[in-house]
């Protein structure tokens, strides 16, 4: 998801370049790649996975997801908890294929590629890569259908995914955020309701002290409250005033 060294210039993938594959029914892999792994899931993955399953997110994260610190920038990393069955395979993949397809998490919507977000020694933001993904045993790969990145990026609905991911990249390469220092205990409990608890985060948007605090208009209030991704911006504008008080957003 994110990563302090960018992948090597020689494994990067442009826009316009070219790559195969193909996925159906018909290869004998088909659903073996949904087992076994460790898929790291942004916000924004949580807030539509839990939005289309019809879950409060305290419950989804229960239920569907462990956490760590991630080693690299010090924040929490919210993970997808495969279920306790031989080869461990993730608790929405069906016989006949995921049954979250259309709220599916970043990772799934870019394999075979990945995408990684590097800093350089001078760059204030982080960087994006593309990358081809090496899957032992993916017959897809194989396959004779050819894509451009730009237009796989299009075919799987990366647009938002990509959009408000780069925006909590922003928090976590922030020039004035120094990862040598962990965030501390506050820290990563703000980050964990502001990003991903999202309904626990839209209880304290609605408190008198953090309107009052926060000062949000009329019509942000309104929006905050039935909308998640208008709530998930705010998240995002709440941890930067908290991370990093009197810098620029």
């Amino acid at each position: 998801m994110f990563t302090q060294n960018a992948p090597l210039a020689e494994s990067r993938l442009g826009p316009g370049d070219t790559f195969f594959f193909a996925c159906h029914p018909g290869l004998d892999c088909f659903n073996t790649c949904c087992r076994n792994k460790h898929l790291p899931l942004t916000p924004y993955d949580v807030l539509r996975l839990k939005s289309g399953l019809g879950m409060h997110s305290d419950e989804f994260l229960s239920e569907y997801t462990l956490y760590r610190l991630d080693p690299k920038s010090g924040f929490p990393l919210v993970s997808l908890r495969m279920k306790e069955a031989p080869g461990s395979p993730c608790p929405f993949v069906t016989a006949q294929g995921c049954r979250v397809y259309a709220d599916r998490p970043t990772a799934c919507r870019l394999y075979p590629l990945g995408r990684a977000v590097g800093q350089g020694p001078e760059a204030t933001e982080g960087e994006a890569f593309y990358f081809r993904l090496d899957t032992p045993g993916c017959l897809g790969t194989s396959e004779t259908g050819v894509w451009r990145v730009e237009d796989w990026e299009r075919s799987q609905g990366l647009e938002p995914y990509v959009r408000m991911n780069d925006r909590m990249l922003n928090i976590v390469y922030h020039p004035a955020r120094d990862r040598r220092e962990p965030l501390s205990e506050q820290q990563v409990q703000k980050v964990i309701v502001a990003w991903y608890n999202l309904d626990i985060f839209r209880e304290l948007v609605s408190t008198p002290r953090f309107l009052e605090i926060h000062s949000l208009d009329e019509g942000t209030r309104e929006r905050v409250f039935h909308d998640d991704l208008a709530l998930l911006e705010l998240g995002t504008a709440y941890l930067h005033k908290t991370l990093f008080p009197g810098t620029r957003n």
